[in-house]
Order: C-alpha cells, then sequence, then structure tokens
C-alpha cells in the first residue's frame, strides 16, 4: 500500500482529471445553448461544484470531530432523581380515584377508613341519583376528607 502522501497526490491528480474532463464535456453543451440560457447554467454549475465543496468539508469536519474525545462540557447534564413519594400516599390516592368510580369499593374500603379517622361521627354521603354504581363524585369526596382533616 502506497504512503499516505502518494495516496493524496493520486488523489489530486485524479480530481484534476476529472475536472478536466468536465470542463471539456460542458464547452460544447455551453456553446450549443442559446444566449438567454447561458448564465443560468453558469450558475448551476457554480452551485453543484459549491454543493460538493461543502458536502466534502463537511465530511472532513464530522471525521476530525469524531477523533477527539467529546468534552466534559458536550455531556448531556444528568437529571435529578425524581422524588419518592410515600407509599401510603399512593395508596390513599388511589383508594379515593377507585372510590370515585365504584361504590361498593368506597363502602368496604374507604368508609371505613374515614369513619375511623374522624371517630366514627361523619354523615355519609348520598350516592349518585342516574348511576348507582358509581361512589361520591370527587367533590363530595373532597368535602370528606377535609372534613376529617378539620376534625383531626
Amino acid at each position: 500500500m502506497p504512503p499516505p502522501a502518494d495516496r493524496s497526490a493520486r488523489r489530486l491528480v485524479a480530481r484534476g482529471l476529472l475536472a478536466l474532463l468536465l470542463l471539456l464535456a460542458a464547452l460544447p453543451v455551453y456553446l450549443v445553448l442559446k444566449p438567454s440560457w447561458r448564465p443560468m447554467v453558469v450558475r448551476l454549475a457554480c452551485a453543484l461544484v459549491v454543493a460538493a465543496g461543502c458536502i466534502h468539508a463537511r465530511r472532513r469536519v464530522r471525521r476530525a470531530i469524531g477523533e477527539h474525545a467529546p468534552s466534559a462540557l458536550d455531556t448531556p447534564q444528568a437529571s435529578p432523581p425524581e422524588p419518592e413519594m410515600d407509599q401510603h400516599f399512593l395508596r390513599a390516592r388511589v383508594d379515593v380515584a377507585l372510590s370515585a368510580r365504584s361504590r361498593p369499593y368506597f363502602d368496604r374500603v374507604l368508609w371505613p377508613r374515614l369513619l375511623a379517622l374522624a371517630g366514627g361521627s361523619l354523615e355519609p354521603p348520598a350516592g349518585r341519583r342516574w348511576i348507582r354504581r358509581r361512589g361520591p363524585s370527587p367533590g363530595t369526596l373532597a368535602k370528606l376528607i377535609a372534613e376529617v382533616e378539620r376534625r383531626a
């Protein structure tokens, strides 16, 4: 395998020959075109040369950046750990949500707990008229819990 200097010299010569061949092929096309189209064709050829140069430069920059280790400033910051919620709170939140959906769940699970916390003297909430299986509305549950908190 030839040394890198010979390879780059060969590439340079090959690119020069390719550019010369393209110029020789484009010259008759340019002369055959109507004079009104010639400026546009020249601009298009220049745009293609600039685009090819930009692609080449972009590849070289990416290759150069890829060789170096990323800076400590470039690494993303670690996200702070999410706060852990108390399991009792999470269970109570689930109980309230399920009690609003199911009257039997409210009657068997949440209502005895609310009575125990309030000292046994709470007025039971009225059921929903139009849906019998649904538990008390979230607003009614909020009022019951506020009453228990006030008494505690």
